[in-house]
């Protein structure tokens, strides 16, 4: 019987492999020099004796939902090679997984998924959505005077954008708590190569960077923003001008993932040159319903009783009353639901991406009376989602 444990130091050849070959199969084996592994995060593995089958890893984040910090897993690098495969090993691995997140108190989970499909059925649900921009440096020309300064950093000097990355960040729900060492590892430095980071400077402060690289293909030299904050309107305009400034150097801009706006389409004098596209981002699921209810504030004092359905956690399928006047307590319980919903739904409800209308539009949420619909709308408004991490 195939079983999940952490994978020991002897096992990192056969998991660089196995990762390869999933994500990366038109590279060929992998050879000595290569190094696919960051070093952040922890490896799992099923195994048969010890026969390694497939793998995953486990990222660990603090998160903001509904106002409140929250620990969060992150699940990664799912892989097994052909030999493993339709066995039913993903699965086990996924339960497994939930299972480990589920003790370690961590009672939410977000994943970038190589198929939505794949882990919808497993109970993950898209939690935002993201605009993805292409133009040229002439089209960004905003006949702004110049002011502050452009600054090239270091990862020395990675505090010097945290308050910037918290400005931008408060307002979404699913920001991140990052930590120095995903700073250095995940923001400073690149999966094939290292990024350029630059910071607009004023009166001694940051108040806006880009992240970003710059790669020639058939159409010349692309210059790929993979991260811009600012803490204002104004800081990102001159983000944009520094951007700009690129003119004599690039054909292509593109601003690979921000939050799902249109706003470029505005700010630019013509808008018939930026190509923008909306895109799906990454999954998120709740591990333990009713912890992750409890755990959660709300602004509304009220009782609502919701039959979950799940496919992968048997924890989390049945009937729970969630009660949030005074201590707010989430029980199972023998009454008739008020509304019943997968965990799907119920996850991209609590995340703030869908509103009640919504779930019920686009998931599989149905609330069986006006007043339920009411008391839940009240418990889990919509907000803005932007789960920027990507792992």
């Amino acid at each position: 019987m195939p079983d999940y444990r952490p994978l020991p130091a002897k096992y990192e050849d056969e998991y660089d492999q196995f990762l390869r070959y999933a994500f990366r199969p038109e590279d060929g084996p992998p050879s000595d020099d290569d190094d696919d592994s960051p070093e952040l995060g922890n490896r799992r593995g099923m195994f048969d004796g010890d026969d390694l089958l497939c793998v995953c890893k486990h990222y660990w984040f603090t998160t903001n939902i509904r106002g409140d910090w929250h620990e969060m897993a992150g699940l990664s690098a799912v892989a097994s090679p052909p030999e493993s495969r339709h066995g039913g090993l993903v699965r086990k691995m996924l339960v497994e997984s939930l299972a480990e997140y589920r003790e370690n108190e961590a009672y939410f989970s977000a994943l970038w998924p190589f198929s939505y499909e794949f882990y919808r059925k497993y109970g993950w649900a898209t939690v935002n959505k993201c605009a993805h921009y292409e133009t040229t440096p002439e089209a960004l020309d905003l006949n702004i005077e110049p002011a502050g300064e452009f600054r090239h950093l270091d990862a020395d000097e990675w505090e010097l954008l945290v308050p910037v990355f918290d400005a931008h960040s408060e307002e979404y729900a699913l920001s991140i708590d990052r930590t120095e060492d995903w700073w250095r590892e995940r923001v400073f430095k690149g999966w094939k190569k290292d990024p350029y980071v630059y910071a607009w400077m004023q009166d001694g402060e940051a108040r806006g960077y880009l992240v970003y690289t710059i790669n020639e293909d058939d159409d010349g030299k692309r210059l790929k923003v993979w991260e811009m904050a600012s803490v204002d309107h104004e800081a990102h305009r001159h983000l944009l001008r520094f951007v700009q400034y690129h003119d004599s150097q690039i054909e292509t801009v593109e601003l690979y993932y921000t939050p799902e706006t249109t706003d470029l389409l505005d700010i630019v004098a013509d808008p018939r040159d930026v190509d923008c596209e909306i895109r799906a981002g990454p999954m998120f699921r709740l591990v333990d319903v009713p912890r992750a209810l409890e755990t959660i504030s709300y602004d509304a004092e009220t009782s609502v009783v919701l039959r979950v359905s799940d496919p992968l956690a048997d924890w989390n399928d049945g009937t729970f009353e969630l009660d949030t006047t005074g201590v707010v307590r989430c029980d199972r319980t023998d009454a008739d639901p008020d509304v019943t919903t997968d965990v799907n739904t119920l996850s991209q409800l609590v995340a703030g991406y869908h509103s009640v209308e919504d779930a019920e539009r686009f998931g599989e949420l149905d609330a069986h009376e006006d007043d339920a619909r009411a008391d839940l709308s009240a418990l889990f408004p919509r907000q803005d989602v932007f789960l920027r991490e990507g792992f």
